[in-house]
């Protein structure tokens, strides 16, 4: 009967060969846990909130809730600006690739950070909303800067503008993502695409960390005084 030798060369040369197989498995499970927390958790209508995708390096995930917090706080209109990461670098590339097939495949998301050459792929293929309309955001930039983002696709010959530069915002790169030759754009799909761009313009109007941190003062005072009156109020209706 033949027989296994199991020792320390042994065991080293498993983990040194097939350790991209624990990776893989340790990813996918992660990853399903994560679909199955979302697909049974009670949702959040489309028109009250804004799902941010992340695509290349690694997030920070404490500081992302931080910001996403930050710009809810914002818009009185949203319950939820949602900061999420897929990674596609190093030995996540093929998992990350995997989530995202997924999560564009089920139309999830209203605004993704690509990297610029992966973005012109996605952008000719007609993923994102053409920004040429929307003169608020695209005016913030000049024709040169929105030249490398701007594209003629499958469906529509005409060049349009589908996405905007992201490497300039500091308060994001800073403690956030790294959003080194990333691009932003709004995916075609999102049912809540014109808060999409308000949430691009909010992003380049609080670009430095010195404008985020004070404009984060200025929503978390105004929240702690919110708090106060209505603590007050409900002492008068007693």
């Amino acid at each position: 009967m033949y027989r296994v030798r199991v020792d320390k060369e042994t065991i080293r040369n498993h983990f040194h060969y097939d350790k991209w197989k624990y990776v893989l498995g340790i990813v996918l499970t992660i990853f399903s846990w994560s679909m199955l927390a979302t697909v049974t958790k009670p949702q959040t209508p489309p028109e009250k909130k804004v799902d941010i995708y992340l695509v290349g390096g690694y997030m920070m995930e404490d500081a992302a809730k931080e910001y996403g917090d930050t710009v809810c706080m914002d818009f009185p209109g949203l319950r939820e600006v949602n900061l999420f990461n897929i990674g596609i670098e190093g030995d996540m590339e093929y998992a990350g690739r995997q989530k995202l097939t997924v999560m564009l495949g089920s139309q999830s998301g209203d605004i993704y950070a690509f990297p610029k050459d992966e973005f012109k792929n996605m952008a000719k293929g007609g993923a994102f909303l053409p920004l040429d309309d929307y003169t608020d955001l695209t005016g913030r930039f000049t024709k040169e800067q929105l030249a490398g983002y701007t594209f003629s696709t499958e469906d529509d010959k005409t060049p349009r503008v589908y996405g905007v530069p992201a490497s300039d915002i500091q308060s994001l790169s800073k403690s956030v993502f790294d959003t080194k030759d990333s691009v932003l754009a709004v995916t075609a799909y999102s049912k809540n695409s014109k808060k999409a761009v308000k949430v691009l313009e909010w992003m380049e109007d609080h670009k430095t960390e010195e404008q985020y941190q004070q404009r984060r003062k200025e929503l978390l005072e105004k929240k702690e005084q919110q708090k106060q009156q209505k603590e007050q109020q409900k002492k008068k209706d007693r």
